[in-house]
């Protein structure tokens, strides 16, 4: 690992981008450089979720679903509470040294209790304490690993390459369920425990041997924590293109979240579906969201991203006021996989243009607030879903979200700077 790992990268991405690119050298998405760290952290996806599986089934079996279900969310707290302060780290030490450390921490927490759990019966304290220390660590290396991908990958091929990182992480979601499933009948929490650190050693060797596309120098003169913690707020709100762009992901997240979590379940009721059906319209959504990033991998490296992204918003508008009204299985899974395509596509576009138009000396920062924007969405439009649910009824409730999502629409098409946005 380079000792000139800091994260602050002040060489542009070369010009004539897109001749060069077409070469498979360490700036392309598809490069043998990009592939195998991608391939680490769908490796290590994979353990997560093969670890999550086999917590919320250990958990369920030793207190009440109400209990267990307040215990996993209490267990994340700790990477709400951390990001911003991993966001600091990631922009003074480095990403790639960032994401090395957290993951040699989480692998040592891991193994840690894959020992203790070998030698006593699982415990609803060191299983929560585990998954505690973990959503910790955790909020280390999230905003490190998202300050990383312009450092590996040249700006023409920033927004394909994001495509396929989530979607190495989607596969190493979908596959890590079933075999955490699998693995409890065969060894129990211990082996999950033994796995899922070997998909974070993984992990951390493809970090620690990835190559860096541009160059980093030394950081700045070091500054108190607090005041650079603060620096990236101050720098949000001077940037104003960016800050928009947050909000975009906010409404996005507020709208679309509910129906997704919740709002399929009681559609599948309304349809006579039963609970197969909400499996179901839960494999549309995320067929539609796998597909997104292959479509977005088959893009031009020049893309007009602003326009897609008033389309595509418009039509997860369209997709949640329609649902609503859907009243057969068949129309709900075309809507839910619909919504899942574009949700996918312009949730990959936003990010990769918060990476391209912020600094590199604060892109730590400036991911760790997306980050906390997108985890504390969520349970708070849950909670609003289920208010506005009692209030309004089933379909006066997506439209009042479907309005949230066109709000969304309407920042982007009346900014200029969101409008002609362009990426690659």
């Amino acid at each position: 690992m380079s000792d000139t790992d800091t994260g602050v990268e002040t060489a542009p991405a070369p010009e004539g981008g897109p001749k060069g690119a077409a070469r498979r050298g360490p700036g392309h998405y598809l490069g043998l450089n990009y592939l195998t760290f991608t391939g680490a952290m769908g490796l290590s996806a994979l353990g997560d979720a093969a670890w999550y599986v086999a917590l919320t089934w250990t958990l369920s079996r030793e207190v009440s679903a109400a209990a267990a279900g307040s215990l996993l969310a209490l267990s994340a707290l700790p990477r709400l509470i951390a990001l911003l302060g991993g966001g600091v780290l990631a922009d003074r030490t480095g990403p790639r040294r960032m994401m090395v450390l957290a993951d040699l921490a989480r692998c040592a927490v891991m193994v840690g209790a894959a020992g203790m759990l070998l030698l006593t019966r699982p415990s609803v304290t060191l299983l929560f304490v585990t998954a505690a220390l973990v959503a910790l660590i955790s909020a280390f290396f999230i905003p490190a690993s998202g300050a990383i991908k312009p450092l590996l990958l040249d700006e023409a091929h920033l927004l394909r390459g994001n495509a396929l990182f989530v979607l190495g992480l989607r596969g190493g979601q979908a596959a890590g369920g079933p075999i955490g499933a699998a693995m409890i009948s065969l060894g129990g929490l211990p082996l999950i425990a033994l796995t899922n650190a070997l998909g974070y050693a993984a992990s951390a060797f493809a970090s620690a041997k990835v190559k860096l596309v541009h160059e980093v120098p030394p950081p700045p003169e070091r500054k108190p924590f607090l005041r650079e913690l603060t620096f990236g707020i101050r720098y949000l709100r001077g940037q104003r293109h960016l800050s928009l762009i947050l909000v975009v992901i906010a409404l996005n997240e507020l709208s679309c979240a509910p129906p997704v979590n919740l709002g399929l379940v009681l559609l599948s009721d309304r349809t006579g579906a039963g609970a197969a059906g909400a499996g179901y319209l839960l494999t549309a959504y995320t067929v539609g969201a796998v597909a997104s990033s292959f479509v977005t991998m088959l893009l031009p490296k020049a893309k007009r991203v602003g326009i897609a992204l008033i389309v595509e918003t418009a039509l997860a508008a369209v997709c949640l006021a329609a649902l609503g009204d859907v009243t057969a299985l068949p129309a709900g899974l075309v809507l839910y996989l619909l919504l899942g395509l574009v949700t996918g596509l312009s949730g990959v576009i936003l990010v990769s243009l918060t990476q391209q138009w912020t600094g590199a000396e604060v892109r730590g920062r400036v991911m760790a607030v997306l980050s906390l924007v997108i985890f504390g969405a969520a349970p708070l439009a849950n909670a609003a879903y289920g208010v506005a649910l009692d209030w309004l009824g089933f379909a006066p409730t997506l439209r009042v979200f479907a309005a949230l999502c066109l709000a969304a629409t309407a920042i982007v098409a009346l900014t200029p700077t969101l409008r002609s946005a362009r990426l690659g």
